[in-house]
């Protein structure tokens, strides 16, 4: 990420590399921005990005997190600043490119100390798990392999075959007929081991959808906190 003076240089792409450069309304922020931005966006984006945090922070303190009230002032909230929070709402590059800059704008701006850095971890935590939580499910899937996340979805056939122990290990039951399971190598599912609410079978764990979105958190914070480190 570089900058330039007053106005950014403006990228000049057609409609399918736009969406190339950001398939999904979340992600994993792997890869950090090259474009040149000038320092107007970048501190525009950074006060934004603040702002939504801190929304965030404010939201998860006022309501029960995962709530209907919950879920929509901050998906209103997210309108309001401009970023991308669902799949298919539009046009959506502008908004899902602000997200990524300002997302590494505050990594390196904002997290200058050990709290800072845990609240930031805290916050991009939470707001991926709204983001999460309303992905459809048709491309959940494509979000994990984008992410580097190797959780695959079994067939239906392998779904029907492991049901009864599925079910049997998964805490008030579940309904696999409308939900998707995924296999997950052991060391992924450490905590749902540890809590018994999931299926092992030679190395790997049969995660139904209502669980996975606990180690897709586990994935990124593990990621965001190592690149966090290598900051400091």
């Amino acid at each position: 990420m570089q900058f330039s003076g007053s106005k950014r240089r403006k990228l000049r792409l057609a409609g399918d590399h736009r969406a190339a450069c950001y398939p999904h309304s979340l992600q994993f922020y792997l890869q950090p921005p090259s474009e040149n931005i000038s320092l107007i966006e970048f501190e525009s984006m950074a006060v934004d990005r603040v702002k939504l945090l801190k929304t965030v922070e404010n939201l998860g303190v006022s309501y029960v997190k995962g709530t209907e009230q919950y879920q929509s002032k901050l998906e209103s909230e997210i309108r309001k600043l401009k970023f991308s929070y669902r799949e298919n709402s539009g046009n959506e590059y502008e908004p899902r490119r602000k997200d990524h800059i300002s997302h590494f704008i505050l990594r390196l701006a904002y997290c200058q100390s050990e709290d800072l850095r845990r609240w930031f971890i805290q916050q991009e935590m939470d707001l991926l798990r709204f983001r999460f939580s309303i992905l459809p499910k048709d491309k959940i899937q494509s979000f994990l392999k984008d992410s580097h996340l190797q959780f695959e979805a079994i067939s239906d056939e392998e779904k029907s075959y492991r049901e009864q122990d599925i079910t049997a290990s998964s805490p008030g039951g579940v309904k696999l007929e409308l939900e998707s399971v995924y296999k997950v190598p052991f060391a992924d599912a450490l905590d749902l081991f540890r809590g018994r609410k999931v299926y092992l079978e030679e190395g790997f764990a049969y995660v139904p959808s209502k669980d996975i979105s606990a180690i897709v958190l586990n994935e990124f914070r593990a990621k965001l906190s190592k690149a966090l480190a290598t900051l400091q």
